[in-house]
C-alpha cells in the first residue's frame, strides 16, 4: 500500500480546496518564522523534558456562557529551557505556503526565546508538489524538517509513514492532553493507534448564506431561522424550490455539496484483503451522485458541471447582487470570499443540513528531529493550549480545534477586529463552528481515498448528462476506473 501511496502522491493532481486557497506565494523563499534576526529575549524556567507531563495547567480565564467544560484542562508539555542551546538545536518548519507561518508566529510572539531556534521554509509551491521537496530534505538531513504541516489532502502521506514521522506520544503527548480537541481531528491524525499529527485548526463545515437573498425569500436573515430552513437535506431541497421560484439558485454548482456528503464516510474505501488492495465504495458516494443529479434536474444550480467549482463563475456570485443563496464553507473560506469580492456584513453562517469538515492542516514531527522537546512544545501550544487557541483565532481569524478556546470565544473573548465576526456582520460564528465540529463523525479514512474524488466527479457529470442511466451505472464507472487507473479491483 505504501508503494501505491507514494506513486499517487508524486503523480496525481489532488483536488484539494484548502490548498487552492492557501497557496499565497508564487516563489520559493526561506525566512525566519518571526521575521527577526534579533537574539532571544528571555528564557523559560527550566523544566523536565516533554517525555513526562509537566505541572503546568491551562484553564479558561472566563467561564463559558454555554455548556461548561467537561473537565479542567490537563497538564501540558512544558516550555524547554534554552540554556546551552546552539545552532544545533535549531529546527525547521517546511510548508507549501505562508499560512502555517502566521500561526507559528503567534506561538513565537508569546515565547520569543525560541525565535532564533525556529526557521520557516516557505516552499512556494502547490501542496502536493511540496511532498517531494520535503522528502528530499528528510533524506538529506540538511535543514531537516522537524515540523511538517500538510493539508488534509496530503497529511496522511506523512501520518501513515513510520519512517518519516514520529508518534507524538513518544515525545510527551498523552490522550489526556488531547481530550479538549475535537474527536474527528484526533481520529484523522491517528494511524495504527499512534498520534502522528496534531492540528490547531477546526475546518468544521457550515453554510454561508447571502443575507439579502434570505430576507427577500424567507423574510429574515437570522441564523437560527435560516438553519431551520435548511436543517436537513429534505428541508434544503424544499428551500431550493422556494429560491428558484424567486429567480435564485441555492448553490452555484452540483459540486458545492460534495464535501458535506463525502466527508461523512467513516470507513476507508481502499483496504487490504488477502494481501491485495480492494476498493470498497460506501453509501456516501451514491448519496452524492443522487443529490448532485437532483440539484441539476431541479434547476437549482447555475452550473451542472462538477468541474466548474473554483472557476470564475463559481466565485462571481460571492459579490453583492449575485443570484446564489449559499456556499458550503469552512472558516478558511472567509478569506476566499473576501478575495472574490464578498462584502463584509453581506453573509451569515449556520451549520446547514449536516455536520462535515472540509480541509484542515495537520502538523507532524520529523522522525529524526534534532530537538524533539521544542517540536513537541510548539505542537502542544498549537493544538492543546486554550490561551493559544484564543490568540490564534483573534490574530488570524481562523477557527481552532480546542473546545475550551471555543467556549471562551463564544463567551465573548473576541477581539474587536476579529475577521470572522466582521465578515458575518457582527455574528459570532464560533458557536456555529463548534457545534458542527462536535458532531462530525470521522472514521478510518486513508490517504488513497482522496484520489477517488476526480473519478466520483466524472461519474456525477456522466449521470447528470444521461451517459449513465442509473446511479448504479455511474458507480460502476468509478469501480472500473479504479482498476484502470490504480490497479485496484472493486468489491
Amino acid at each position: 500500500m505504501k508503494k501505491f501511496k507514494k506513486a499517487l502522491a508524486l503523480s496525481l493532481t489532488l483536488a484539494m480546496g484548502a490548498s487552492l486557497v492557501a497557496c499565497g506565494s508564487d516563489s520559493t523563499s526561506t525566512t525566519s518564522a518571526s521575521g527577526s534576526t534579533t537574539a532571544a529575549a528571555t528564557e523559560a524556567p527550566k523544566t523536565e523534558a516533554p517525555k513526562t507531563e509537566a505541572d503546568k495547567t491551562e484553564a479558561p480565564t472566563e467561564a463559558p456562557t454555554e455548556a461548561p467544560t467537561e473537565t479542567p484542562a490537563p497538564a501540558g508539555i512544558a516550555a524547554p529551557d534554552t540554556a546551552g542551546w546552539t545552532e544545533a538545536q535549531k529546527i525547521y518548519a517546511y510548508s507549501w505556503d505562508d499560512d502555517f507561518q502566521k500561526k507559528l508566529n503567534v506561538v513565537l510572539d508569546k515565547y520569543p526565546q525560541y525565535k532564533d531556534y525556529v526557521e520557516y521554509i516557505n516552499l512556494g509551491v502547490a501542496s502536493e508538489a511540496s511532498l517531494e521537496l520535503i522528502d528530499q530534505a528528510l533524506e538529506s538531513g540538511d535543514k531537516y524538517p522537524s515540523l511538517i504541516p500538510a493539508d488534509i489532502g496530503s497529511a496522511k502521506y506523512y501520518t501513515e509513514d513510520d519512517e518519516k514521522t514520529l508518534d507524538l506520544k513518544t515525545i510527551g503527548f498523552t490522550d489526556e492532553m488531547m481530550k479538549n480537541d475535537y474527536q474527528y481531528a484526533i481520529d484523522y491524525a491517528t494511524y495504527n493507534g499512534q498520534l502522528k499529527a496534531v492540528t490547531w485548526q477546526s475546518a468544521a463545515g457550515s453554510v454561508f448564506y447571502n443575507r439579502a437573498i434570505a430576507k427577500d425569500v424567507f423574510g429574515t436573515d437570522d441564523p437560527a431561522a435560516i438553519q431551520e430552513k435548511i436543517k436537513d437535506w429534505d428541508s434544503f431541497f424544499a428551500a431550493a424550490e422556494e429560491l428558484k421560484a424567486k429567480g435564485y439558485k441555492i448553490v452555484e454548482t452540483t459540486k458545492d455539496i460534495y464535501y458535506a456528503i463525502i466527508n461523512a464516510h467513516t470507513e476507508p474505501w481502499v483496504v487490504e484483503e488477502g494481501g491485495a488492495e480492494v476498493f470498497k465504495p460506501d453509501a456516501t458516494i451514491t448519496e452524492y451522485l443522487e443529490k448532485a443529479k437532483k440539484l441539476a434536474d431541479g434547476d437549482y444550480v447555475n452550473s451542472v458541471k462538477t468541474g466548474d467549482m473554483w472557476g470564475g463563475g463559481w466565485s462571481g456570485n460571492m459579490k453583492d447582487g449575485g443570484n446564489v443563496f449559499c456556499y458550503f464553507c469552512c472558516p478558511w473560506m472567509i478569506g476566499v470570499m473576501q478575495g472574490n469580492g464578498a462584502t463584509d456584513g453581506s453573509w451569515g453562517a449556520c451549520v446547514g443540513p449536516t455536520s462535515y469538515y472540509w480541509g484542515g492542516t495537520y502538523v507532524s514531527v520529523g522522525k529524526k528531529t534534532n530537538n524533539p522537546e521544542l517540536a513537541a512544545f510548539i505542537c502542544y501550544e498549537l493544538a492543546c493550549d486554550p490561551d493559544m487557541g484564543v490568540a490564534i483565532t483573534n490574530v488570524t481569524g481562523d477557527a481552532v480545534s480546542n473546545k475550551v478556546a471555543n467556549e471562551r470565544l463564544v463567551g465573548g473573548e473576541i477581539s474587536a477586529d476579529n475577521n470572522g465576526v466582521k465578515f458575518l456582520g457582527g455574528q459570532n460564528p464560533y458557536g456555529t463552528w463548534a457545534d458542527a465540529a462536535q458532531n462530525i463523525k470521522q472514521g478510518a479514512v486513508t490517504y488513497q481515498d482522496k484520489n477517488y474524488e476526480a473519478l466520483i466527479a466524472e461519474a456525477a457529470d456522466g449521470y447528470i448528462a444521461g451517459t449513465y442511466a442509473t446511479v448504479d451505472d455511474a458507480l460502476n464507472y468509478v469501480k472500473e476506473q479504479s482498476k484502470v487507473k490504480f490497479g485496484i479491483e472493486a468489491k
